[in-house]
């Protein structure tokens, strides 16, 4: 009847903030287990540095972009 939002957004609008935290929660919980089963293997240092200079990579992305505007 042109009511209904179209989407995810109008599909999944009505998910209550207790179920949200729930499915966070969750997917906490899987993510401490699969680290704590990992052990040793799993040892990823966070956050991890990048390994070039993001400030210059993103001023020549600008500044191609810039150029092909030409």
């Amino acid at each position: 009847m042109g009511h209904e939002v179209a989407g995810v957004g109008g599909l999944y609008s009505h998910v209550p903030l207790t179920m949200e935290q729930e499915i966070a929660d969750s997917l906490q919980t899987r993510r401490l287990r699969f680290v704590a089963s990992e052990g040793e293997l799993w040892n990823v240092p966070s956050p991890t540095a990048l390994c070039f200079d993001l400030e210059k990579w993103w001023k020549q992305q600008v500044k191609a972009a810039q150029d092909l505007d030409l």
